[in-house]
């Protein structure tokens, strides 16, 4: 099986937020949101395809902060027909690759305490846990902080 990636376009937004819903449920990125992510050229907006059908996406960006350029992942999502298939890993790579050519030395993401699959994923692609995030997502939802250094591109 192969594992294409490409830049999402608007056109895309159906068939995303149909995956961020099956995804994330009352958490999820509104509509609205993700057609501003792809509309937005500060935001990195890939999808991974796999024969043709559109099999998860990431979005983040590149953000400056105290004279420092980092990248943020700010959402994650696969397709559960596509789930450990490497899709996640996939656009993991271009996206963290896309952050260190614009200069980000460092990556950081959120994610629930309760989503093992991703803590998982995670902790395996060398991210580290910089802290716990009360009631992040919600009343008692709380979620972590992740970090990973990127290499110089």
């Amino acid at each position: 099986m192969k594992i294409g990636t490409r830049e999402a376009k608007i056109d895309d937004l159906d068939r995303l937020y149909v995956i961020e819903l099956e995804c994330f449920d009352h958490e999820a990125i509104t509509k609205t949101q993700l057609a501003y992510f792809l509309g937005s050229p500060g935001f990195v907006s890939l999808v991974a395809e796999v024969n043709s059908d559109i099999a998860g996406f990431i979005i983040g960006s590149v953000e400056y902060h105290e004279n420092k350029i980092y990248g943020h992942v700010y959402s994650l999502d696969v397709s559960r027909r596509y789930r450990r298939m490497g899709v996640a890993s996939k656009l993991l790579d271009e996206a963290e690759n896309i952050f260190a050519k614009n200069g980000a030395e460092v990556c950081f993401l959120e994610v629930r305490t309760d989503n093992v699959e991703a803590l998982r994923l995670y902790k395996s692609r060398g991210y580290i846990t910089t802290g716990t995030l009360e009631n992040y997502y919600g009343p008692g939802l709380n979620g972590f902080r992740f970090k990973k250094e990127l290499s110089p591109q």
